[in-house]
């Protein structure tokens, strides 16, 4: 078998051993469900974080690929940011073993590639300078909030998904001014702290 096949299939393994036994499987775990001998996962993998960080990388490839299909070609930005939150908070809810595992390292996590992917499409697409050293920070911007919020709705359920994903759009399209606040409103925010 080739290294990239054995490599596929360890992934394989990973996703459905996390699946069963939560977001702290281990190497002996999966490579028991792969058939391999730990020191074949050894060969492919480091560790753990490492196949986790490869597990990220493909997850958020696939996760990017469904919004694409699902965007049909449409041009509608809006309409493209509620994919992408819709898309997030499905995943989230469908797999919140695979979610927690893939959350760990902040820097290879699933969440960090889907910022970095926002980060290249925002980059490219800017006229400005200004908004390309922006497109960091924004694209991480947008990508926590989605994720926070979708977090507390996978907790409360609270309201439909497809309203959770509209309220995001609408702040992150919108931007502060969506928000519904006014000077009074802030006064009293204030004066309630005291």
């Amino acid at each position: 078998m080739d290294p990239g096949a054995r490599r596929s299939e360890l992934l394989d393994a990973a996703e459905r051993v996390i699946r069963a036994k939560g977001p702290t499987a281990g190497l002996v775990d999966i490579a028991g469900e792969a058939g391999f001998v730990r020191s074949a996962v050894y060969a492919m993998y480091p560790g753990r974080d490492a196949l986790l960080a490869e597990l990220s990388k493909r997850t958020s490839q696939r996760l990017l690929a469904e919004i694409t299909t699902r965007a049909a070609g449409s041009t509608d930005l809006r309409e493209r940011m509620a994919l992408f939150f819709d898309v997030i908070s499905a995943w989230m809810e469908a797999e919140p073993n695979l979610y927690r595992a893939l959350t760990g390292d902040p820097s290879t996590s699933v969440f960090e590639q889907l910022a970095g992917a926002v980060e290249w499409m925002l980059a490219s697409s800017s006229g400005s300078e200004a908004a390309r050293m922006a497109a960091a920070p924004w694209s991480r911007a947008i990508v926590g909030s989605a994720v926070a919020a979708a977090e507390w709705w996978c907790r409360t359920g609270t309201m439909p998904r497809e309203a959770l994903v509209e309220h995001l759009t609408a702040l992150c399209w919108d931007g502060g001014a969506a928000l519904p606040f006014n000077a009074d409103d802030i006064k009293t925010i204030d004066n309630a702290q005291r």
